[in-house]
């Protein structure tokens, strides 16, 4: 019984580890964007091709490591979710570019809410209270 509590406090301290290491990291990224878009001048589609190459070795080096495993999928199904991916980071960088971080940071965080509510209106997607009191 003891060696199962202790696995749990383990998982329990390294779930707390990466959420912090999580929030950290992109705390950290948004500040540095800001600082190169402000400082450097970098044109957005060239650094959204930056987060593009390391979002995919970031990838290929977790699924390395076993951290998950890739799956195979048709090409022509994952099309829609691929170009929309790509839609929200590069409006994310323009919205970094042109905006201060606080408006850059709200605008994201209405993300979301904005998803669940394109779910509810146009695919009659049902959620349960829980996830709707998140979302306030």
């Amino acid at each position: 019984m003891e060696s199962s509590h202790a696995s749990m406090s383990h998982s329990i301290l390294m779930t707390c580890v990466c959420i912090f290491f999580n929030f950290l990291s992109s705390v950290l990224i948004i500040l540095l964007n800001k600082w190169v878009y402000v400082n450097v001048g970098f044109p957005n589609i060239t650094l959204t091709l930056v987060h593009f190459v390391v979002t995919g070795l970031g990838l290929q080096i977790c699924c390395f490591c076993s951290v998950f495993k890739a799956k195979a999928a048709p090409f022509l199904e994952m099309l829609p979710i691929a170009f929309t991916f790509c839609g929200f980071v590069v409006f994310t960088n323009l919205s970094l570019q042109n905006n201060t971080i606080g408006t850059y940071q709200v605008a994201k965080v209405m993300t979301t809410p904005v998803v669940v509510i394109i779910q509810l209106y146009f695919y009659n997607k049902k959620f349960s209270l829980p996830v709707k009191l998140t979302l306030v």
